[in-house]
């Protein structure tokens, strides 16, 4: 699924969050202990989708769907952020001394 813009981002976020909280008939007090968020920003979250990215995982994870959040982080080819660091094994930088 291929997202216009960041607007369209925070819509599919708040949609997800949200269905997937019902589906699995969850009230949002008890997602609220689930994940040590407040009710106040599950519900801001599941009406704008905004939310700092400590709180997205601790959601998904509540919501059992953390792996689903990682595998968006995905690079197109395959790898993941970890693995691609791992491919990574330049020399590491060298620099002058200082003086003095």
């Amino acid at each position: 699924m291929q997202l216009l813009n960041p607007s369209d981002a925070l819509r599919a976020i708040a949609h997800c969050v949200k269905s997937t909280r019902l589906k699995n008939n969850i009230t949002i007090e008890e997602l609220a202990i689930r994940s040590a968020v407040g009710t106040a920003t599950l519900s801001r979250i599941e009406k704008r989708g905004v939310c700092s990215t400590d709180i997205l995982v601790r959601v998904f994870a509540a919501l059992g769907m953390l792996d689903r959040l990682l595998d968006a982080l995905q690079t197109e080819d395959g790898h993941s952020i970890a693995e691609l660091r791992k491919l990574h094994t330049g020399k590491p930088r060298q620099r002058a001394r200082k003086k003095g």
